[in-house]
């Protein structure tokens, strides 16, 4: 909605925020109350705004410090990311905007190799929190790949576990430059 070369976003009454903490910041409160808080106060505000979706809560779990998106995550205890992302959601929703979770998973290196223990006891629960007990209406993809296919268009990723497993019937969608197939995007 900015456009550089213009000045109509000057006259704007809607386009004020709040800056709020990071969501690490956030998660070491180990306060789920806050942390609906957090989102009702966020859902309030795009509401205000006219959004429709906010593009988090970020949950992954990350492993390098190298990592720009750090700062957008719960951390790096997947119990303490899953009782805090739910109360953060369903603040966020009450006001009739999406929450987001995001990046739909293991969004760490190029092409992940965990053991099937690792990502479902490390990197899976927050996630799954998210759709089974938050009732998120959107997940975000993750640029990487996932036994060698890209997570935002990965069959056992999308179609095995969110779908399946997880009931999840939101929107999934991926991040900026994520999908690198149009064709399995589309069918994923």
């Amino acid at each position: 909605e900015f456009v550089w070369d213009d000045w109509q976003h000057a006259h704007w009454t809607n386009d004020s925020c709040t800056a709020y903490p990071a969501l690490t910041c956030l998660a070491a409160t180990f306060n789920p109350e806050l942390s609906y808080r957090y989102g009702k106060a966020l859902g309030e505000e795009a509401r205000f705004r006219r959004k429709d979706i906010i593009l988090g809560p970020g949950v992954n779990i990350y492993r390098t410090p190298l990592s720009g998106r750090n700062f957008e995550y719960m951390g790096e205890d997947p119990y303490l990311s899953s009782v805090m992302v739910v109360p953060y959601i369903r603040g966020v929703q009450e006001n009739g905007v999406s929450a987001c979770v995001k990046h739909f998973v293991l969004n760490n290196t190029i092409n992940v190799v965990v053991s099937e223990r690792a990502l479902n006891e490390i990197y899976l629960p927050a996630f799954k929190a998210a759709v089974t007990e938050g009732g998120v209406w959107a997940v975000m993809g993750s640029y990487n790949k996932y036994k060698g296919e890209y997570c935002s268009h990965n069959d056992t990723l999308i179609n095995e576990i969110l779908k399946k497993e997880w009931a999840f019937d939101g929107v999934m969608l991926t991040d900026w430059g994520s999908a690198h197939n149009t064709n399995e995007a589309a069918l994923n």
